[in-house]
């Protein structure tokens, strides 16, 4: 990736970021934030934050996903289409832009890339950073879908119906 590229997509995460803030505050009252608060705050060690993030990553990823696929049954043309496909594929790249960003914050960048040591904690931070992208994605393409239909906050329905990354039992599962 070149320096403009990264320069570019760094641009356009914070555009994101600044440009949505008030939209994420319409949907705090979540399923899956609700699932993982606990196990967000709970993770103790570097293992468990990693794993605790990854499946929250995995979570609104799936999220986003599905509400792409329920805003596009509301088009019918395949331009339409197209460009809810196009926006998609524009947050996977930032939020995988998000989490190089993350990875270089806990890094030693004295050090050439290829040599590179990171932190424990770039991990999960890495994996909270394109979380939190996808999250903004599911977001605005659920305000996208409630413009559709009237702003009517009911009619979309998460599909996350899981209980976290559910840490209290993978301890248990280890500690046998």
């Amino acid at each position: 990736m070149t320096k403009k590229s990264i320069v570019a997509l760094v641009t356009l995460f914070l555009l994101v970021f600044f440009a949505n803030m008030a939209m994420a505050k319409d949907h705090t009252d979540n399923p899956i934030d609700k699932a993982f608060a606990q196990d967000i705050g709970e993770a103790m060690n570097t293992m468990e934050m990693n794993y605790v993030t990854e499946k929250y990553m995995d979570a609104w990823k799936a999220e986003m996903d599905n509400a792409a696929i329920v805003l596009k049954q509301r088009y019918t043309f395949a331009e339409d289409k197209a460009h809810i496909d196009n926006y998609v594929a524009a947050y996977k790249k930032v939020a995988d832009a998000a989490a190089y960003l993350e990875w270089l914050n806990w890094s030693d960048t004295e050090e050439a890339p290829n040599i590179r040591h990171s932190g424990t904690g770039a991990a999960s931070a890495s994996l909270s950073a394109k979380a939190n992208i996808f999250k903004q994605a599911t977001l605005n393409l659920i305000n996208a879908y409630h413009g559709q239909l009237g702003d009517d906050p009911f009619k979309y329905s998460y599909i996350y119906s899981g209980k976290g990354a559910e840490l209290a039992k993978i301890r248990a599962q280890y500690s046998r």
